[in-house]
């Protein structure tokens, strides 16, 4: 969710989000981003209203998906149809399911069972939102894995249904991916200040949410030609990775004359800007964890932010 300017027009077009007590309701927005966890790139990004669909979203993005692309979803997009729209499209999904929310969910969990297949059937409104959107009714068969983590027991729905090429075991590896989903939110809405908005018209809202995407689009193209260089260098202690805060930081200043430069001037540009970066590194340190701490957050007024992007 964003926080977008108070202005009417705004309003207007993506609704209010009721305020804290003694505050004025004010405009919010929903981002939706199809995000390339490998490298860094956001596919296809969409600024909704604050009541718009997570789900419907998502089956928007997959217009921009390739053939081999597998789709990880987080849970709360369980859905018959969005199953359906991936049969449709012929493809690959992993899902994190919400156990308490299906009775084969539940079963599957109870069994022990490492992986076990299902086939699912739409409910009554399962069939209304499936006719709505032209997707067939038939139905699903889905496979289920078992993800345990201490002190809870994750759920996958896949239709990567060969135990023999897709392991039960890779999928907790796998979903762990998803996580790279979650750090690039971060990055747009603390590095990048995404709600930080140039004007206060809707339009003026559209044009810096995908100018800022374009540039954090930008920023990870050139941190991967650095990263090249980076992991040139033998003998470290560490694998190092280059530090995305700092690409940032260099590429706000870079972007409008990257774009705006002949040919020549952009070539020195980029090579230097490509050297830049190779030396802002930090080390990549695996395996790394800590205990959330839970305590007296009713309590709590105010979060603190991560740092912007210098």
């Amino acid at each position: 969710m964003l926080r977008l300017p108070r202005e009417t027009d705004v309003m207007r077009e993506y609704g209010a989000h009721p305020g804290k007590v003694n505050q004025d309701d004010c405009p919010m927005g929903l981002a939706s981003l199809y995000f390339d966890v490998l490298n860094h790139l956001v596919i296809d990004a969409s600024l909704n209203p604050a009541n718009a669909s997570e789900r419907a979203c998502a089956a928007r993005h997959l217009a921009h998906a390739q053939p081999n692309d597998l789709v990880i979803y987080d849970r709360g997009y369980n859905a018959f149809w969005l199953y359906a729209a991936h049969r449709e499209r012929r493809l690959a999904f992993c899902m994190r399911a919400k156990v308490n929310r299906g009775v084969e969910f539940r079963r599957f969990v109870d069994s022990g069972a490492q992986h076990a297949v299902v086939t699912l059937r739409p409910n009554q409104r399962s069939l209304e939102q499936c006719l709505e959107r032209g997707l067939s009714v038939e139905p699903i068969q889905l496979r289920l894995v078992r993800v345990d983590l201490p002190g809870e027991v994750e759920v996958l729905i896949t239709n990567l249904m060969d135990d023999a090429v897709y392991d039960a075991a890779q999928f907790k590896a796998l979903y762990h991916q998803r996580w790279g989903c979650e750090e690039n939110y971060k990055r747009v809405k603390h590095w990048l200040e995404i709600e930080n908005f140039s004007g206060k018209s809707a339009l003026s809202v559209k044009q810096d949410f995908h100018a800022k995407i374009v540039t954090a689009n930008l920023t990870a193209l050139m941190t991967l030609a650095a990263q090249r260089h980076v992991e040139k260098k033998p003998n470290r202690k560490h694998a190092y990775q280059v530090n995305f805060a700092q690409a940032l930081s260099k590429m706000k200043h870079m972007v409008v004359i990257l774009i705006r430069g002949s040919v020549m001037t952009l070539r020195h540009l980029i090579a230097q800007t490509i050297d830049y970066l190779a030396l802002t590194i930090e080390p990549v340190r695996e395996g790394r964890s800590f205990t959330r701490r839970r305590r007296n957050l009713k309590k709590r007024s105010y979060y603190s932010c991560y740092k912007r992007a210098l």
